[in-house]
């Protein structure tokens, strides 16, 4: 599947941004990772799950491939996010392989990240 920004966005009530927040997710946060991402998960008291997506600088040095892997993340997570519970603080790491990895092998590596963290609900069989 070849990835097209087709230019949703995560909504904000769906965004975890203050750096307070984050860091606290990245301090007392279960840890899960898979071959291309890691996951950080940590109980809210909100009605929603929020997710923050990082991709540092040892991923890929130049911003444009950074925020490309950042955007395919979250349409992943966009696409899927009827089947996360709520009331968590989600973290999605890239890692550094992920910039040899196609749209497919991030999806896989991210829904699988996401299901070992128990943060993926099972999909309703399809009629």
């Amino acid at each position: 599947m070849f990835f097209l920004y087709d230019g949703r966005m995560l909504p904000t009530e769906y965004r975890l941004k203050k750096e307070e927040e984050i860091k606290t997710l990245f301090k007392k946060g279960r840890s899960v990772f898979d071959r291309l991402v890691g996951v950080k998960v940590r109980k809210n008291s909100l009605k929603n799950s929020r997710f923050v997506v990082i991709v540092g600088v040892k991923v890929h040095k130049r911003a444009i491939r950074r925020n490309r892997i950042r955007r395919q993340i979250r349409s992943i997570l966009l696409e899927h996010l009827s089947h996360v519970p709520t009331g968590f603080d989600i973290g999605i790491i890239a890692l550094p392989a992920i910039t040899t990895a196609t749209f497919d092998e991030i999806q896989t590596s991210t829904l699988s990240a996401l299901k070992r963290a128990r943060m993926l609900l099972p999909t309703p069989p399809k009629l």
